[in-house]
């Protein structure tokens, strides 16, 4: 705890100094060269970028888009021409050295210096099978919440939920992130709300997207393709999470693309430094190095070793805290509700298939045109759990500079107001039950038209959104007179009448009577039973 406060003091330091450092008359002097250069460039789309990089920095709010693309700070910086990127890094060159402004210069040459950076790509997916930032492969058959990825400067971070199935495998059924202060999570099972119509959830809240994007306060944006979801960090990075289904678990594949040119990682998918062997590694419980054999593959026993390694001391060290925790949790629930140190039960390799299983389980991943890289994976996937293959996603181009039209007039490019979303229910007040929806009004209501209150006293269709006040008339409205109070009339009632008490009425004991004795009534004697010629079958 004493750590966790000591970093919170930090991070809320290093906050309020970069908006501080944005706001300062010196800072805005300094930046004056870089804001006239990104507007000679694009007056539109270039005042735009000028005013976000300082916001991105901040992680604080971003203005609202005025150009008809749906791209993030990074993605618009790219396309800025390489003479004004030269220049502009001209110009932060010379503040780096500032005492009051230098860690904020600095933060805005890395922006700078990730246009040319050629990003890595690490997953986790299947039962899962995880492929590390450096191209190390392994199985991690945990069951818990861990950290996938997490950048040194606290803007970027992914976790991933893993739930078992049967006693041997494990699948990711959720998945929250970090977006530069943005909190988004897909949830594929165990939704926090109660609401299974949209996996989304930002910020705490159900969102429902169609074909349009989802643009978040600081700067990213989550995009919908057909079923699978797509991240975008204001800085670069990219995540992308695919859907599948196995054994009636709906479950993730989990695509993360990073800049390993400016900044440092962690994580599961490890440290993208280049270097294979140190993936593994942990304070206090480093990999031994014959899990990292020099040949093609790895043995059986080999791969027992390393599956234990990795489900114990490596799964235990990127382990979620509830502290650190980025999920949305039902009531009564937390980070101990998803986590079994005791999985798996048994260890499975691909080394445990016959021939028969692995090439019947070959030819439907070629089938469905998995590469060669990702192959294994797959056949052990199919065989143990029959998960249909599912291709890696495509690496994303990116937008090209002739594709971009000048924006003469501006236009605003915003969410929907109000976003399209799921009207989430207040925690305390309860689950809701199943939904349905008016044919009249078209509103979502619950099937009961009630929550249970659990021990609040609140009940009713808690699910609904509350209504809003209309809006004010533009009418000049007359003002009413204010009543004036009159009090109501004093009634007089007469007086009570004397009573005159009356003599008590004098008890008489009742004079018993004398009855006789009734004699005992003589039981009847039981008589022949009588036969029926007809049920008999007699004649």
């Amino acid at each position: 705890m004493k750590y966790l406060y000591l970093k919170l003091t930090a991070l809320l330091f290093l906050f309020s100094y970069f908006s501080y450092a944005q706001k300062s008359p010196q800072f805005q002097r300094n930046y004056e060269p870089i804001r006239s250069e990104l507007k000679n460039w694009d007056p539109v789309r270039g005042d735009w970028l000028a005013n976000s990089i300082p916001s991105v920095i901040a992680q604080e709010p971003l203005r609202d888009r005025t150009f008809p693309e749906n791209l993030t700070p990074q993605q618009v910086l790219a396309l800025v021409p390489k003479p004004i990127l030269k220049r502009i890094q001209s110009s932060i060159s010379v503040h780096k050295s500032d005492p009051v402004d230098g860690i904020f210069w600095t933060a805005m040459e890395s922006m700078i210096s990730n246009v040319d950076c050629i990003p890595v790509r690490g997953r986790s997916y299947g039962d899962p099978h995880l492929k590390s930032y450096d191209g190390e492969r392994f199985s991690f058959q945990t069951v818990g919440e861990f950290v996938l990825t997490k950048s040194a400067n606290d803007a970027v971070e992914v976790q991933s939920r893993q739930k078992p199935i049967n006693n041997d495998f494990s699948l990711n059924t959720a998945v929250a992130a970090n977006v530069n202060g943005d909190r988004v999570c897909l949830y594929a099972e165990d939704h926090p709300d109660g609401i299974s119509s949209t996996p989304l959830r930002v910020n705490g809240r159900a969102i429902n997207i169609g074909s349009k994007p989802f643009f978040l306060a600081n700067g990213g944006v989550v995009t919908r393709s057909n079923r699978s979801y797509i991240i975008d960090w204001p800085t670069g990075e990219s995540m992308t999470a695919q859907p599948g289904r196995s054994s009636g678990v709906s479950f993730y594949n989990i695509s993360m693309s990073i800049n390993p040119c400016t900044n440092s990682y962690s994580g599961v998918l490890g440290n993208a430094n280049g270097v294979r062997r140190d993936d593994f590694n942990a304070p206090g419980a480093s990999a031994p190095i014959t899990f990292f054999p020099s040949g093609r593959g790895v043995g059986r026993d080999i791969e027992k070793q390393r599956l234990a390694f990795l489900a114990k001391d490596f799964a235990d060290h990127h382990r979620v805290r509830q502290a650190t925790s980025l999920f949305d949790y039902a009531i009564g629930q937390s980070t101990f509700t998803f986590t079994d140190r005791s999985f798996p039960r048994v260890h499975r390799s691909i080394h445990d298939l016959n021939d028969d299983q692995r090439a019947l389980a070959r030819r439907r991943c070629q089938d469905r045109g998995i590469s060669q890289a990702n192959m294994a994976g797959c056949i052990y996937d199919n065989a143990y759990l029959n998960i249909e293959p599912i291709p890696e996603p495509p690496v994303r181009t990116p937008i090209k500079k002739t594709d971009i039209q000048p924006v003469r007039t501006p236009v605003t490019n915003t969410n929907p107001e109000p976003p399209v979303q799921d009207p989430t229910p207040h925690p305390i007040r309860g689950t809701v039950g199943p939904k349905k929806t008016d044919t009249k009004t078209g509103v979502v209501k619950d099937a009961h038209n009630e929550v249970k209150n659990n021990g609040t006293g609140i009940k009713g269709n808690t699910s609904l959104p509350r209504p809003t006040r209309p809006a004010p008339s533009t009418r000049p409205s007359t003002p009413r007179p204010k009543p004036v109070f009159t009090p109501p009339p004093t009634i007089k009632r007469p007086a009570p009448r004397p009573s005159t008490p009356r003599s008590q009425p004098v008890f008489k004991p009742r004079q018993p009577v004398n009855r006789p004795t009734p004699r005992p009534t003589p039981r009847p004697r039981p008589s022949a039973p009588k036969t029926n010629s007809k049920s008999s079958g007699r004649g």
